[in-house]
């Protein structure tokens, strides 16, 4: 007897619906091993920043920052569009431009020694301000993810600067701006702005420190200074850096 075709379409519905269990627990495995792969994606990108603050490389740190705040927009939206993809192999193709490689490895110190040698002709003696505890209290400020220390004068600050100038001029007087043009990386026709921090030197000097944040202000004494200090001879500008929880800080003379 010949199977009806209720019978048929009864058998049919049933294989249908096992081919459709067995994909869907198919999308389940790829879709825990997507998140899976994600998270791993995530952590490298966490390293890249890592890395870039330890070797003190603005361009590799504002990269790999980018890169990462893209990372969790996509891991946020679940969401796996093509233009997602382009976005993040966009900005990997920026990182791993082979021409700057060399660059890159000492950006910071060949920047601030060029820049601040040009500064500092005049070799001032650097003044060290003391609070009513006989600590030294220091401006921290950070720009371009670099972190940065200088002692705590009566300032003013000016905003949204163009960050490419060497000097600004204020009425009849040019200000040096440290660390003047190169150091701000910017995409070809990209323009980008910066506040800066007016301060006077001990001759009445006036100074200008690009910055974009500024942090609580530091208090050590001078014991504590010269033991955290590893000085650096290599330009005028700069009396050394100081490590403090993991991070970098370097401090700017005026």
């Amino acid at each position: 007897m010949k199977p009806t075709k209720k019978v048929l379409g009864a058998e049919e519905f049933f294989q249908i619906k096992i081919k459709l269990e067995n994909e869907l627990i198919r999308l389940e495995e790829l879709e825990r091993e997507s998140k899976d792969l994600l998270t791993n994606i995530l952590g490298y990108s966490e390293k890249l920043i890592q890395l870039s603050e330890s070797n003190e490389s603005p361009y590799f740190l504002q990269r790999s920052r980018r890169l990462n705040t893209e990372l969790h927009k996509f891991q946020i939206k679940n969401e796996y569009k093509q233009k997602e993809f382009d976005s993040l192999f966009h900005i990997l193709d920026k990182i791993k431009s082979e021409d700057k490689i060399e660059f890159l490895d000492s950006a910071l110190k060949n920047r601030i020694t060029r820049i601040a040698n040009r500064i500092s002709d005049k070799k001032q003696t650097p003044t060290l301000p003391k609070n009513l505890n006989g600590k030294m209290i220091f401006i921290c400020y950070v720009l371009e993810g670099v972190n940065f220390l200088i002692p705590k004068k009566s300032y003013r600050i000016l905003r949204d600067i163009p960050a490419f100038k060497k000097q600004l001029r204020i009425k009849d007087k040019s200000v040096p701006l440290f660390p003047g043009p190169g150091f701000v990386l910017m995409e070809e026709g990209e323009k980008k702005q910066k506040n800066v921090i007016l301060m006077k030197d001990s001759s009445k000097k006036e100074f200008g420190f690009y910055f974009d944040e500024l942090k609580e202000d530091w208090a050590v004494s001078k014991t504590s200074l010269e033991g955290l200090l590893e000085k650096d001879s290599t330009n005028g500008q700069i009396l050394g850096k100081i490590k403090r929880k993991g991070k970098l800080y370097h401090l700017v003379k005026i």
